[in-house]
This record gives C-alpha cells, sequence and structure tokens, in this order.
C-alpha cells in the first residue's frame, strides 16, 4: 500500500494522491478564495475591474504561493495538509526554506499544466508529483 517510513519512533508514510488532492482543494478554498475577493472587491472594486486588470491575477498568484510558503516554514503544513495530517518536508528530512517553498510553489504551477506532473503519484511508490521531484521533497503523513 504505502512505503513506510521511520522517524523518531513514529510511523510516517507518504502521502497519496487522494489526500493531497483533497488538501489542495481546502487550500483553494481557505486561502486562495478569500484572497481572490479581497483583491477583487477590497482593492480593485469590482470583478469586471479584475478581470480587466493586467496584474491583479498575478498578484493574486504571487501572494498566495507566499502564503503557502510562509505556512510550509512555519509550520510545515498548510490548512489542508493540516486536515489531514500530511507535512511537506526535504529529503533530507528538514524544513523547507521560504524561497526553496516558493520555487516549490511555482514548480507545483508547472506540475498542474501537465497532466503527467500531476497524475505522476498514481504510478511511483514513493507517491511524489512532478514539482516533489524537481525539488527534492515529500508529502508525509503519520501513519
Amino acid at each position: 500500500m504505502c512505503e513506510e517510513l521511520e522517524k523518531n519512533n513514529s510511523r510516517l508514510f507518504y502521502a497519496g494522491f487522494l489526500e493531497r488532492g483533497k488538501a489542495q482543494v481546502i487550500d483553494t478554498f481557505m486561502i486562495y478564495m478569500p484572497l481572490l475577493f479581497i483583491l477583487t472587491y477590497g482593492v480593485i472594486g469590482s470583478a469586471q475591474g479584475f478581470r480587466d486588470s493586467s496584474w491583479a491575477p498575478s498578484a493574486g498568484v504571487l501572494i498566495y504561493g507566499s502564503i503557502v510558503a510562509l505556512l510550509l516554514v512555519f509550520k510545515g503544513q498548510t490548512p489542508g495538509k493540516k486536515a489531514y495530517d500530511l507535512w511537506v518536508v526535504r529529503e533530507n528530512g528538514k524544513k523547507v526554506t521560504f524561497f526553496f517553498a516558493f520555487l516549490r510553489f511555482f514548480g507545483f504551477l508547472l506540475s498542474g499544466t501537465t497532466i503527467i506532473g500531476i497524475l505522476l503519484p498514481l504510478w511511483r511508490k514513493d507517491k511524489k508529483a512532478l514539482h516533489d521531484i524537481l525539488f527534492k521533497t515529500a508529502v508525509l503523513r503519520k501513519g
């Protein structure tokens, strides 16, 4: 089933595809959607203004990536990952730094542009997506 890892006498497993996907949905609704609402109505003033803006969509993605990176640095998990008891760590077991987590977020966006990048965990024993392979990270869950 899942590859088991031992660390500090607690059983850790690689997080599965569905757990990761559900965690991402939670993060989208808890972080990204409120951020877009604030940008759209609080900063720009209207949905049409947001759609017509040349900078607002990019600013939303950059701010979202920064929030995710900060959460990974200080907590090791986002709200969605916390809901499913998941953590993001480097392959060597160390925590990620802000710059590294921020770059990993853009790797996630790159993974999302290819169907293989997102579905890769279905074929790998270590359940890694393309951005995990590129940035040598693992998403783990407690067993």
